[in-house]
């Protein structure tokens, strides 16, 4: 369906309840602007748009926006020529939008970054796993504080692969996600961690689904939010296991740190499980700051500012324990380190 047919999602809708879609949007609803792409570069190397996609007729509103809008594609290929492959995905157009698609056939790692000054920043990221790999990838979202950003992801797992998926989201004052992944092969295994940093005004909306289509596969998701200021966090995660995937053993969880009366953070996880023989959790919390920890760190001569940051560490620093790969991990710990020293300095 085109996006001139489609209905406008309201409120109602648990995906948009938060972040309607004509916050979102970069000009006037009812149309669909032609957009400039970003720049890609893979590993300092420039890479051209080239084949047109083909149309998603089921797509929703955002996939099927940012397809009508440009619909020229980046397509890469990772293989273990690097330790580390790094997409910069970069631009200082007033508006723009990327399709990235990624085929892995190997086992390699990979760091993207989201980059520049737009005042609206349109992303999408397709990717096949294919059978008998291993992906580690992070993600970094350093957009400038101006920016708004609509973002979808579609990540397939093929059999016996596996996704470490870490992403670190800092940028953009306005901030819309949609990840989904598929679990699509027998031994399919996807770990998934988020940390988000809402400081300010800045809203940061993640829509994380995860579809177990075969048996004997897993996964876990932890998605840890520090809001602070009039910062506002959502995140909503849809579980679902089909039929005959018996075997599953999958989790979410979602965390929030609050460390001001006027920070928000709304957590929806759901589950919907049509197989018997499977393990599904999920849970949701949300607290101030420990009192106690506080006067402990100010106790030893920091100051409230500084014993704040090292308490925010501490917490998302735990959102990434689980990813194995050092590139991966080290490049999302720098980059929170960074951005917390940063506000120190400020």
């Amino acid at each position: 369906m085109s996006y001139s047919k489609m209905v406008i999602p309201n409120r109602s809708n648990h995906e948009w309840r938060y972040t309607p879609w004509e916050k979102i949007h970069p000009s006037k609803v009812e149309t669909v602007p032609a957009i400039k792409s970003a720049r890609v570069q893979l590993n300092g190397k420039q890479i051209e748009a080239q084949s047109v996609r083909d149309y998603d007729s089921n797509a929703e509103i955002s996939r099927t926006f940012l397809q009508e809008s440009n619909n020229s594609m980046h397509s890469i290929t990772i293989d273990e020529s690097h330790d580390c492959n790094v997409v910069e995905i970069e631009s200082d157009e007033s508006q723009v939008v990327c399709h990235v698609h990624i085929t892995v056939e190997s086992s390699t790692a990979l760091q993207i970054i989201f980059k520049g000054n737009c005042n609206w920043f349109g992303i999408h990221i397709t990717s096949d796993i294919k059978a008998n790999s291993n992906l580690f990838v992070g993600i970094l979202n350093d957009l400038s504080k101006e920016c708004k950003l609509l973002r979808c992801e579609d990540w397939n797992i093929h059999r016996d692969s596996h996704l470490t998926y870490g992403e670190l989201s800092i940028g953009g004052g306005y901030a819309k996600s949609d990840i989904r992944t598929t679990l699509s092969g027998s031994n399919a295994g996807l770990i998934q961690s988020i940390a988000v940093i809402t400081e300010e005004k800045r809203h940061d909306d993640h829509h994380i689904e995860i579809l177990h289509k075969s048996g004997h596969t897993n996964s876990s998701l932890t998605v840890n939010s520090s809001c602070s200021d009039r910062g506002h966090a959502i995140g909503t995660g849809l579980l679902m296991i089909e039929e005959n995937c018996d075997g599953t053993d999958a989790g979410q969880v979602f965390k929030n740190l609050l460390l001001s009366d006027r920070a928000r953070a709304e957590s929806l996880p759901e589950l919907e499980v049509l197989s018997d023989d499977v393990s599904a959790a999920h849970g949701a919390a949300s607290s101030p700051i420990d009192e106690n920890q506080l006067h402990y760190l100010m106790a030893r001569g920091f100051t409230p500012k500084h014993a704040k940051s090292l308490i925010v560490e501490g917490f998302l620093v735990s959102s990434f324990s689980k990813i194995s790969d050092d590139n991966v991990r080290l490049f999302l710990l720098d980059s929170l380190n960074k951005h917390l020293n940063q506000n120190l300095e400020d």
